[in-house]
């Protein structure tokens, strides 16, 4: 069961740890980037956990630039 919480810049209830905005995945990206060569060198298994990650923000990211998703994700705020 997910907290919800009150997003002030949306207006709206989003589940904790959603990802709207594609700045932020973009920033969660660079962070994975960044502690890859760490992960190496600690585990394999931290390194393929942290290219998993990687790839599912990759098509979040390809989601949220897709013109068609972005149409009706706007549809959907201004209905409710």
């Amino acid at each position: 069961m997910s907290a919800k919480i009150d997003e002030p810049m949306m207006g709206e209830q989003t589940y904790a740890g959603d990802v709207h905005r594609p700045m932020d995945i973009r920033a969660m990206m660079t962070m994975i980037d960044y502690l890859m060569p760490q992960a190496r060198e600690v585990s394999v298994s931290a390194a393929l956990l942290l290219g998993l990650a990687n790839a599912e923000l990759s098509g979040l990211l390809a989601l949220q630039m897709d013109p068609d998703i972005v149409d009706l994700d706007e549809q959907r705020r201004r209905r409710h």
